[in-house]
């Protein structure tokens, strides 16, 4: 058994930076102290030799857990980089406003069905599978025209949202008195051309036989001859008249054929109906609207840059664009009565359980069952607690067992076995001693789920897994509440608190070593990740960028930068948790995947995923995750590695949501940059033309445009 001690294990890291001078002669200690006599010389103190550090190490003793050696990561891009623009606006620039070409009344307002090969009907649809005809059981929006009484040809009705495609009809006007001026042209055309064909057969008749009596003069009396002679006179009249008939009928027939056309209206771009303006028995006059259509074949889109980058840019210069499209949850849960204070994800391989706390003293635990085994529930599991539950956390996959650990209001931290899904527990494994003066507000559980830290206030106390045993706690270095904690694989913990620092922590198991402390941050991010492979950290830089610091040198590697102006980074940013092959190289890594909160108005609650290259650059948005109504987030987690992978969040509302994640990065599509304009004197907009029938972006969408590094400096 650990002896806990009241007093810190570990001495403070300034005292520690001192013993070796102390041991030199001590002027330097004594002034600390505040005993340096008035007037006294101050002694420059000696170079530091090194034998700080070992003193720090011997006073933490053994390291805490096995640590992993820091990744060879891939060297920094040197050079040119691609210029990411993010959040570039899509807007959709033509439109058609479809009117009436003739007075008439609307019959249908409805579009043919596409025939297919096997010579049954359906619908298609961009986003989704076509829809049969089945004349069984009709789709409710199938129709007919009143004049099909067979129901031969069916419709599909139209309504705003629905998709069509250029030369399509859109709707059908009463075209009865037209069709019967048709018919009356065909039986025309159809009667004077019998009348042609009589009139032709006599007309031959006669010019045979004049043609017989040339060649018997003698024979034939002349008077005969002047008879057929006249005969083929009238018949070739008869046959100019018919044939002006014939073709007075034809002409009637263009325009009958020409009006019936003008009668059914169609799209002349592909698009979605925005506006239905008139309705089926409705009349309309010739040039009256009755749909409006947006086009959705070609895009433009709009971002900012700044105007450094603008030299690179050309007009007509090639750009890929990325997709950033929104997707609603999966499924939600709506168990807790206030809101959500901490959500976490459980390491089993094979089913993973998600577990959310909440203000109302619930500990709720729910197993999302994305493989859709018949004979699991979703319906969660309460944990019960005395007080309003802030944090949790939950040992990670090969951990010895799958235990929970809760934060709560009234300082204590409780451990539960989870291990076996289908036996949930109805009380803690244990409840640690001591408790913290005030309420816990994070946990986090080591690598090896052997170990847990607790921050409460400006305290952090480290735990021994399952047994509870407090181990130690952290020197009070920070001057204010810390807001997160995160182990890595290199035996190492790095707090974040409200002072606007993170500090970096060497674990050992007698005590822990400050080894680094980075300051000056100035955003509003409570919680910052850390890489899976726990060599980088986030640090918010300001509202709209995070960098990505290397955690032994504390250099910058990456960003992320939202440049909307209502997509500001608050309240968390996660990585995704990794397993990398063991084989892959470096150079074969694929970039992290990251989750920021933020957003204000009409984007509150938006969640963005990024793709952060590990070679260094800027990250590309890929995704967002929008929760149903204006929410904000209160905690959020990745799950393990699994073979489906999901993101989970907690709102103020006491929501819980669930996504699953893309499992391939989203579909490029090229583009030209059309115009470049300055937007002030620090930025310039950027417009970007796009062919839009792969993608399918939405009006008012975002996405992320690549314009790729130059081929040579100049």
């Amino acid at each position: 058994m650990r002896k806990t001690s009241t007093a810190y294990r570990n001495p403070a890291p300034a005292i520690t930076r001192l013993r070796p001078w102390w041991k030199k002669g001590g002027w330097l200690l004594l002034l600390a102290a505040g005993c340096a006599p008035t007037g006294s010389p101050v002694p420059v103190p000696p170079p530091d030799d090194g034998s700080s550090a070992t003193a720090a190490a011997a006073s933490i003793g053994a390291p805490l857990y096995e640590g992993q050696p820091v990744p060879q990561f891939p060297p920094l891009r040197v050079g040119p980089e691609p210029i990411i623009i993010p959040n570039c606006f899509v807007q959709y620039e033509e439109r058609q406003q479809v009117s009436a070409e003739v007075d008439g009344r609307i019959e249908l307002l409805a579009a043919p069905l596409t025939r297919r090969p096997d010579g049954r009907y359906e619908w298609p649809r961009p986003d989704g599978p076509p829809i049969l005809y089945d004349p069984e059981r009709p789709h409710p929006n199938i129709v007919f025209h009143p004049r099909d009484p067979q129901r031969q040809y069916p419709y599909w009705r139209l309504q705003e949202g629905d998709f069509v495609q250029a030369g399509q009809t859109v709707c059908l006007l009463d075209d009865q008195l037209i069709q019967t001026r048709r018919e009356a042209a065909e039986k025309n055309r159809l009667a004077a051309q019998e009348v042609r064909e009589q009139a032709q057969k006599g007309a031959d008749f006669a010019q045979r036989k004049i043609d017989l009596y040339k060649n018997n003069p003698d024979v034939i009396p002349q008077s005969t001859i002047l008879d057929d002679r006249i005969m083929l006179s009238r018949f070739l009249e008869n046959l100019a008249q018919v044939n002006q008939q014939i073709v007075k009928a034809e002409q009637e027939l263009k325009e009958a054929d020409l009006l019936i056309q003008k009668h059914r209206v169609t799209a002349t771009v592909s698009g979605i109906i925005r506006n239905i303006a008139r309705w089926p028995g409705e009349y309309v006059r010739a040039g009256d609207k009755i749909l409006e259509i947006q086009s959705t074949d070609k895009v433009r889109l709009e971002g900012q840059l700044d105007v450094q980058y603008a030299a690179r840019l050309r007009r007509h210069m090639t750009v890929s664009v990325e997709p950033t499209l929104p997707t609603a949850p999966l499924m939600t849960l709506s168990a807790h009565r206030q809101p959500v204070a901490g959500v976490a994800v459980s390491g089993h391989a094979e089913r993973p359980l998600v577990v959310s706390v909440g203000l109302d003293g619930t500990a709720v635990v729910w197993d999302p069952n994305l493989s859709q085994v018949a004979e699991r529930s979703s319906l969660g599991h309460n944990l019960p607690h005395p007080a309003p539950v802030r944090s949790v956390a939950c040992t990670p996959p090969g951990a010895p067992r799958q235990l929970v650990v809760t934060g709560a209001e009234d300082g204590r931290l409780r451990i539960w076995d989870i291990d076996d899904p289908e036996h949930l527990p109805a009380q803690p494994k244990v409840e640690a001693e001591p408790p913290h003066v005030t309420g816990i507000g994070f946990v986090a559980i080591s690598p090896d789920g052997r170990y847990a830290a607790s921050a409460a206030g400006r305290e952090v106390w480290l735990w021994a897994l399952p047994s509870g045993e407090r181990l130690y706690a952290l020197p009070p270095d920070h001057r204010d509440t810390v807001t997160s904690l995160a182990f890595n694989p290199q035996g190492q913990l790095v707090t974040a608190s409200r002072d606007r620092t993170l500090k970096v922590w060497k674990l050992g198991r007698e005590g822990a070593a400050l080894t680094r402390t980075l300051e000056h941050r100035a955003g509003l991010l409570d919680v910052l990740g850390l890489s899976p492979d726990g060599a980088r950290v986030l640090f918010d830089h300001d509202k709209s960028r995070l960098d990505l610091l290397q955690l032994d040198s504390g250099q910058t590697v990456g960003q992320v930068i939202n440049f909307s102006p209502h997509l500001g980074f608050a309240t968390l940013a996660l990585f995704q948790p990794q397993t990398l092959p063991a084989e892959l190289p470096p150079e074969q890594w694929p970039p992290y995947t990251l989750a920021t909160v933020g957003g204000e108005g009409d984007l509150k609650g938006t969640v963005q995923l990024w793709h952060l290259p590990r070679s260094g650059g800027r990250a590309a948005e890929i995704a967002r995750l929008i929760p149903p109504g204006r929410v904000a987030i209160t905690a959020a987690a990745f799950s393990p590695p699994a073979a489906t992978p999901f993101f989970v969040l907690g709102t103020d509302k006491g929501t819980v949501h669930l996504w699953t994640l893309p499992k391939a990065p989203p579909h490029r599509q090229e583009g030209r940059i059309v115009t470049i304009d300055a937007a002030d004197p620090r930025s310039v907009t950027v417009r970007v033309e796009m062919d839009n029938r792969a993608l399918r972006l939405l009006d008012k969408s975002t996405a992320t445009v690549i314009v790729p590094p130059p081929d040579k400096l100049p």
